[in-house]
Formats: structure tokens, C-alpha cells, sequence
């Protein structure tokens, strides 16, 4: 597991980079709005559902347009990382699974336990429970799996989970699959991240609605 000074290290060299770009070129490659000042610029990034504000000056900070708690590390990365990256390419239809991403290999065991193994282990046996927590969320049904939810994670990047409930024959089962074009935005450890952190959105959720809060 990386530890708090990786991510701080990890954000500080993507804040350089960051400040090095044109503000409007990310924007136009990442399909957001941005908005130049004097002394900083300032883009609009939706991310899971929420709306964050990319603060490019002297220092670079991320924070939620909404009122809510302060944005991990790892959110603030993986927002920075995906301006960075973004190509611009759009959505394809063509969907890979991670092991087809590249370099996905390498990362397929911390992926597992990232997304699909904690995704399985929560929703394996209560898919309208997944399926209510996917709608909160802002997902959309798609016709696959027994429930079946795309998500747009980022203005250009969409993932899928399906789950299968299993029978008397076969155990639950799940997937996560992805468009191809995610891997010209963001790298393998990216997209291991990204997943985890939307199936760790949802757990959190189900949790929420199973204690009545």
C-alpha cells in the first residue's frame, strides 16, 4: 500500500506538470470547463457525481464545488492525472476488460482487490441493493449481467459493472469492463484506482442505506 508521503509526492509532481500546461488546451482535451483569470485559472471537473475545482495558480488545489469533506489524496490525484492525460479521444464502444488495458497485466492482482473482489463480496448476493446504490450515483441500466450500470467517471470515461446473482448451480459473479479508449487517458495504476474508488463509493452507500441512515 503506498504510504501518505507517496500521494503527497505523487500530487506535488503532477501539480508541476499541471502548471506547465495551457489551462484551455487540458480543458479542450478533457471535455471541461475552465475559467482564466488574472493570477489563476480554474477548471470544472465532474468526477463520480460530484463536481470538483481544479485551482491552477502559484499552487495547485482541488476541492469540491459542493459543500462536502476534503478530497483524499487519491481523488486529487486521479483528477490531476486524468487532465493530464486526456487525448481528447471519445468513447469508442468497444469494451476491454483490464487485463486487455495496457500494462493491465501487471496490475490485474491489486485490481482485483481494488474493484472486483470488494464489488463481489458486497453486492454478490442483493443486486437491487447495487442497483438502488448505482442510481444514487448517477449510473445508467445497460442491458447486461443480471444488473448491469454504466458509470461516466469522468467527462470521457465510462465503466461498467455487472453482476450476476448466481444460482443453486453457479456462485455470483461479477465484471468490470471498460471503453477502449480509457487507456489514452489514464494509465493501468490509474484505472485500477479509478475502479476501486467507484466501487468503494458504492459499498460506502450500501452500507448508508442498510443501517437506515
Amino acid at each position: 500500500m503506498p504510504r501518505i508521503d507517496d500521494y503527497k509526492e505523487s500530487f506535488r509532481l503532477a501539480a508541476l506538470d499541471l502548471k506547465k500546461k495551457d489551462p484551455m488546451s487540458l480543458a479542450k482535451a478533457a471535455g471541461v470547463e475552465v475559467s482564466i483569470g488574472e493570477m489563476s485559472s480554474e477548471l470544472i471537473v465532474p468526477y463520480l457525481g460530484g463536481t470538483y475545482l481544479v485551482e491552477i495558480g502559484a499552487e495547485v488545489d482541488v476541492r469540491r464545488k459542493e459543500e462536502g469533506p476534503e478530497v483524499s489524496l487519491p481523488d486529487m490525484i486521479l483528477i490531476a492525472h486524468y487532465l493530464l492525460g486526456a487525448s481528447g479521444s471519445k468513447p469508442r464502444g468497444r469494451l476491454i476488460t483490464f487485463r486487455q488495458v495496457l500494462d493491465g497485466s501487471f496490475y490485474f492482482e491489486a485490481f482485483q482487490k481494488r474493484a472486483r473482489d470488494p464489488f463481489l463480496s458486497f453486492f454478490g448476493g442483493n443486486g437491487k441493493l447495487f442497483r438502488k446504490c448505482a442510481e444514487i450515483m448517477g449510473g445508467t441500466h445497460i442491458e447486461s449481467g443480471d444488473f448491469g450500470m454504466e458509470f461516466r467517471v469522468f467527462p470521457q470515461i465510462f465503466v461498467q459493472l455487472l453482476l450476476w446473482e448466481g444460482d443453486e448451480e453457479f456462485p455470483p459473479d461479477a465484471t468490470v469492463l471498460f471503453d477502449e479508449s480509457i487507456q489514452r487517458h489514464l494509465s493501468a495504476e490509474d484505472i485500477a484506482v479509478l475502479s476501486g474508488a467507484l466501487v468503494y463509493r458504492l459499498i460506502g452507500l450500501g452500507r448508508k442505506i442498510q443501517s437506515g441512515g
